[in-house]
């Protein structure tokens, strides 16, 4: 942030550029909108690269956090500015003279030569603080989620207007132990997640808990929170089959976060099973991922101001009929083992829960196929460099 105020002061008040590398979740947190929108105020934002080398998500030295190149010049007040060259590069350049060649080739725009894709972000989003082209590496996956947000493609709300979302896993790690057996209480969590456990959107509980000592009545207070669809907090892309789970039983979560819909015409129940199959579907991918936190591309975290944004159903305005149709899928599918996120083209559940979205949010089903197809080759999602013909 110092960094930030000084440049202003450094770059020629006419004429001025500056070029910084900064930690990529400058470019998404929502902690970090305001420093975007004042950068976007005082330049005009020319550049920002990425890289989605898994092997290299950086480009200083000593850290292993994904990093972005800013190039930022100075502009006339009264003139317009153009859109911002939105570089993702998929193979990161490994020596100085590499790194000269990528440079030279994006200012002549040459992007046939340069290892990555090329978006040209408009210069309203980069001043609204809407740097979304660096979510992913396809410049399809990010036109299609500011799609999805805006309710092009079916009407959308945002989930926090929909459910209650908390308590998040720090609160109960610091007010629960883990038990093998449960106290008078009976209370239940889903603490872990993984991946060779939670392969279908019905979960079991996999612990007790008890208050630690001297918390109990904090722990009174969040028991009375929980829920029965949970929402992840840490997502490991390359393993992950399961969005999010529904279980039979309220509960907390550590590595889960609680998410109770507020019923309307229809039920809680009707509404978890609904939501838990979007949530599983391609297009509910998508709205998740469109928006997270991204320190590192493949293991993004989900803060709750990030869950709260997710562009979901508006189910307020939804024929009945739809969302029952949505539930039913669950009742149907929640036993059926989803594959991971880098198979989900050959995942026959997954091709079943966008089968039902197809039909309920009556979207365009080669849309949702090329998505999920595009998904499945993300370099986040894979852990892979990037190649087309790779599947």
């Amino acid at each position: 942030g110092g960094f930030l105020a000084l440049a202003d002061f450094i770059a020629k008040p006419q004429t001025g550029a500056i070029a910084v590398v900064l930690p990529l979740v400058g470019a998404t947190n929502y902690s970090t909108m305001r420093m975007r929108q004042y950068l976007a105020e005082k330049f005009h934002i020319e550049t920002i690269v990425t890289s989605y080398d898994p092997t290299r998500i950086y480009f200083s030295e000593n850290t292993n956090i994904g990093e972005m190149l800013l190039v930022c010049r100075r502009w006339p007040e009264e003139a317009e500015k153009p859109p911002t060259r939105v570089v993702n590069l998929y193979e990161n350049p490994a020596t100085p003279a590499d790194a000269i060649a990528v440079a030279e080739n994006i200012i002549k725009g040459n992007q046939a030569r340069i290892k990555g894709t090329v978006q040209a972000w408009p210069a309203e989003r980069i001043a609204a603080g809407d740097w979304g082209a660096v979510q992913f590496l396809s410049p399809y996956l990010c036109e299609r989620f500011i799609e999805l947000r805006e309710g092009k493609f079916f009407s959308t709300s945002e989930l926090g207007r929909l459910a209650e979302i908390g308590p998040d896993g720090g609160g109960i790690r610091t007010t629960f132990d883990r038990s093998e057996v449960p106290d008078e209480n009976r209370m239940v969590a889903l603490w872990y997640h993984k991946t060779d456990v939670t392969q279908k959107m019905l979960a079991q509980t996999d612990t007790y808990i008890i208050p630690k000592k001297g918390k109990k009545k904090s722990a009174a207070g969040l028991w009375a929170k929980r829920g029965r669809l949970m929402m992840p907090f840490r997502i490991y892309l390359r393993t992950i089959r399961c969005m999010s789970v529904r279980l039979d039983e309220r509960v907390l979560g550590s590595l889960w976060i609680p998410c109770k819909p507020y019923s309307n015409q229809h039920s809680e129940e009707i509404l978890e099973k609904a939501l838990c199959v979007y949530f599983n579907s391609t297009i509910g991918i998508l709205a998740i991922l469109g928006d997270r936190t991204n320190k590192k591309p493949t293991y993004p975290q989900l803060s709750m101001h990030d869950l709260r944004r997710i562009p979901v159903p508006d189910f307020a305005i939804m024929e009945a009929g739809k969302v029952e149709m949505m539930a039913g899928a669950y009742d149907e599918l929640c036993e059926s083992i989803l594959l991971p996120l880098p198979q989900m083209n050959e995942c026959e559940t997954r091709r079943n829960l966008d089968a039902v979205m197809v039909g309920a949010l009556g979207i365009d089903g080669e849309f949702v196929a090329a998505v999920r197809r595009e998904l499945s080759r993300e370099p986040a999602v894979t852990s892979r460099r990037y190649s087309h013909g790779r599947h």
